[in-house]
């Protein structure tokens, strides 16, 4: 089945740095969920990396910085992204995402599970629960 959402119409998942804006529940794909993500100007993303999902972004408006690490690296990588910019996200990389520019920076997320989709985790909503009680974000 065909999925089309506009990324304006997303289900909101307020965080206290970002908010993360459901378009595509990965219970409704074999192996992938959208989000656009929205920082507002002088936030971030907190810290954090992946095991079970690879992320590619696409970013639709703003500027902001990545800073990741990946798996067995002794150094962070610091990336500049503008509208336009495509980013790929490994599994075990850590990443953070900051918002510097005047105005929100926004991209597509999209969430790829290369060995499936946990089990423990069917929905985003199940996820976001997980998150919220794991993390402070």
């Amino acid at each position: 089945m065909i999925i089309v959402k506009n990324i304006c119409k997303g289900k909101e998942y307020k965080w206290p740095t970002h908010i993360n804006s459901l378009l595509i529940d990965r219970k409704d794909t074999e192996a992938t969920e959208v989000l656009l993500t929205i920082i507002k100007p002088g936030n971030y993303t907190h810290r954090h990396l992946h095991t079970s999902n690879e992320q590619l972004y696409c970013v639709v408006e703003g500027e902001g910085t990545v800073i990741s690490r990946s798996r067995g690296a002794k150094k962070d990588r610091k990336f500049v992204i503008k509208v336009g910019d495509v980013v790929f996200v490994p599994l075990y990389t850590t990443h953070q995402i900051f918002c510097k520019s005047k105005k929100s920076l926004k991209y597509i997320a999209v969430d790829i599970f290369p060995n499936g989709k946990p089990k423990d985790e069917p929905t985003w909503d199940i996820h976001a629960k997980q998150l919220s009680k794991d993390t402070k974000i």
